[in-house]
């Protein structure tokens, strides 16, 4: 039985890699998507390229993301493109640079936990909310932040600021079809959190879908941006999807039965076709029920093994 199912593995690796070799063949198909952005200004070559010097002058200085966000907003639309894209790309890593000192700004303004009071157990501090805030520092920077393209999460009892890609997608009519495909799947997380303080917040059926989507972003820019961030993303949804999280079980604790929804919801993702991730699902759903749908410390190390493969698969055909 194991011969036989690694024969059969092995051919479905030769599909995908049939698959993806015919992605490369016709690149126009994939990465030349038929998109016209006019400018609002007939710029000349010489006036784009000072706007982009002048958007790498603010990245390679270390702005402020409020100097960052300002430049693009009056001059995203004078360019095509493909400044447009540069301009994103420089945007979002300038964001996530500065996560680490935004986060210790606010836990140190925050001194009375006046967040947590406000907007107690919900998960994003609503920002319609900020007027209560009675520190004026305080205020001022949870404005700001959320005006930089940022947002506060719940995380064990603390607000922290992620990027909040909703707000990134205004340029959506600015951009490439590739990027607004990875600020969709940033976007997708950053509207609703997939997990919060070791659970899965979200149903399995929409972690699925997310994985998914994130598959055919990947398959469909073979060598596109942000791919190793995207494999990432995709391997821990996966492991959590396969495996659970701490405070979130994949199968009953009294008997390790597998649960029902868990159940269904593999059953309908190891029936899609042409994905890597269905094949792993439907890989993994043979071995739980031959193992009479109980999860155990074999099972957990099937997944394990499926899901090094599927990210190998996913590596090694970019």
């Amino acid at each position: 039985m194991k011969k036989n199912r690694l024969i059969i593995l092995l051919l479905i690796a030769l599909i995908v890699v049939a698959l993806i070799g015919c992605k490369k063949d016709e690149p126009e198909v994939v990465n030349e998507p038929e998109q016209v952005v006019e400018q609002d200004e007939d710029l000349s070559e010489d006036e784009i390229e000072d706007v982009i010097d002048g958007f790498n002058a603010l990245i390679d200085g270390d702005s402020e993301p409020a100097q960052i966000v300002s430049y693009v907003d009056e001059n995203i639309r004078r360019v095509g493109m493909l400044e447009g894209d540069l301009m994103i790309d420089g945007l979002e890593q300038a964001l996530e640079k500065h996560i680490e000192d935004l986060t210790s700004i606010i836990s140190t303004t925050d001194k009375d936990n006046e967040l947590i009071e406000i907007a107690g157990r919900e998960i994003f501090f609503p920002e319609e909310r900020i007027k209560d805030i009675k520190s004026d520092k305080l205020k001022k920077e949870i404005e700001k932040a959320y005006k930089n393209m940022y947002k506060l999460v719940n995380l064990e009892g603390e607000f922290n600021p992620i990027i909040d890609y909703t707000k990134l997608k205004a340029y959506e009519d600015r951009i490439s079809d590739e990027w607004n495909s990875y600020l969709n799947i940033r976007a997708m997380d950053s509207e609703k959190i997939p997990f919060a303080d070791g659970a899965i917040v979200i149903s399995f059926d929409e972690l699925a879908k997310r994985i998914i989507t994130t598959e055919k972003h990947l398959n469909t820019y073979v060598e596109g941006l942000r791919h190793e961030e995207l494999v990432d993303i995709y391997e821990m949804k996966l492991n959590a999807y396969m495996k659970g999280l701490p405070n979130t079980s994949i199968a009953d604790p009294s008997d390790k039965t597998i649960l029902d929804e868990v159940l269904d919801s593999y059953e309908e993702t190891g029936s899609k076709e042409g994905l890597v991730t269905s094949f792993t699902i439907s890989e993994y759903l043979q071995v739980i029920k031959e193992n009479d749908n109980k999860i155990n410390e074999a099972v957990m190390s099937k997944a394990k093994e499926l899901i090094t493969e599927a990210i190998r698969i996913l590596n090694e055909y970019k």
